[in-house]
């Protein structure tokens, strides 16, 4: 009888790394071993990082077994993560979901830390991205700020971090990523943050898509909607509607708090405490209500723009489970919009 032979699994990820080509003198890049594809800015529009952007990275390796794809922008600001789901076929994080992906992987690595150690890392997150990320920071001893979102909010916020905080990360809703305000070093942090955690996955034979399903087992499925309303003359009635007369009866959800940005006001209506927000004043409203939902809407370039972002939660129990959760947090969201719909079009 032959004596059986352990056999070896490959570990070493397998990414695709796209940049604009105005990043190929980079230290972080020329030195990197990780494959790279580079594109020329303008013919490939980054105003919008998703799926369509990252399309002729994903055109380049289809058909081959990559683990996954890491794209920035053209300022080398702004990441996406490409990945295959299930079945093999390639999709990219939203801004949330990316988020978390760094956040845990920032915080707790392979291990879990100690809820008694001294805080050394410290989260900024705009006040828009998912609340799945207070909750991983929280459960994995970090600290963690908010921020409006933005580049320039994020960068203010880092230079104002306390002394005694070894590294920090910051992000938004916009896909912005900070883990060093150094660019060519923020990239390369990037770059072996993703490459470290994917051998590390493939070591326990799993993907970055386990590992996504497995942070809202763990944290709650949390999913978010951003809507862009038109309605011309409108929106700012629309949104003065909003801070003065924020719905709640309507969708059957208690209100518990009003984050008034414009007027440099945070309201608990249970305790009926009042303070003022350390962020600059701005065009926002945040509704915060007693299930977990929260609504944010927010008036942007001079009024011509109206922002409505939605957030909530669910239980996810299982694998199994997360493509029933999944559906079911989006049904509840779009369910949110079309009651308040009546809000959008009777602003009288």
């Amino acid at each position: 009888m032959e004596n059986d032979q352990p056999v070896e699994v490959n570990i070493t990820p397998k990414g695709l790394i796209y940049l604009p080509e105005t990043a190929k003198g980079l230290k972080s890049v020329s030195e990197s071993k990780m494959e790279t594809l580079f594109y020329t800015p303008g013919q490939n529009s980054d105003e919008n990082l998703n799926y369509k952007f990252l399309l002729p990275a994903l055109e380049e390796i289809k058909g081959q077994d990559y683990d996954y794809v890491l794209g920035f922008d053209s300022e080398l600001s702004r990441t996406i993560i490409g990945y295959p789901n299930a079945e093999g076929r390639f999709l990219v994080f939203n801004a949330h979901q990316q988020a978390a992906i760094f956040t845990h992987t920032f915080l707790a690595g392979n291990s879990f830390p100690s809820m008694d150690e001294e805080k050394t890392k410290i989260v900024i997150k705009s006040v828009v991205l998912s609340q799945q990320i207070d909750k991983i920071v929280t459960k994995n001893n970090g600290a963690y700020k908010e921020s409006h979102a933005g580049y320039e909010d994020l960068k203010e916020r880092i230079l104002n971090i306390e002394e005694g905080f070894e590294a920090y990360l910051a992000f938004d809703e916009r896909n912005h990523v900070i883990l060093d305000l150094d660019k060519d070093k923020n990239i390369e942090l990037q770059i072996s943050l993703i490459e470290d955690l994917v051998k590390d996955l493939k070591g326990k034979e799993k993907s970055l898509y386990d590992f996504h399903v497995d942070l809202q087992i763990r944290y709650k499925l949390y999913g978010e909607k951003t809507f862009n309303i038109t309605s011309e003359g409108e929106n700012k009635k629309i949104f003065d509607r909003f801070r003065t007369k924020p719905p709640s009866d309507a969708m059957h959800e208690e209100l518990v708090s009003i984050s008034d940005y414009k007027k440099q006001l945070f309201f608990n209506k249970l305790t009926g405490r009042k303070s003022e927000p350390e962020l600059r004043q701005m065009d926002m409203v945040q509704l915060d209500y007693s299930s977990g939902l929260k609504i944010s809407v927010e008036l942007t370039d001079g009024g011509s723009k109206l922002f409505l972002h939605l957030s909530d939660f669910t239980d996810c129990y299982n694998k199994d489970s997360f493509a029933s959760a999944r559906k079911g947090i989006n049904d509840r969201l779009l369910k949110i919009v079309v009651s308040l719909g009546k809000m959008v079009i009777d602003v009288n």
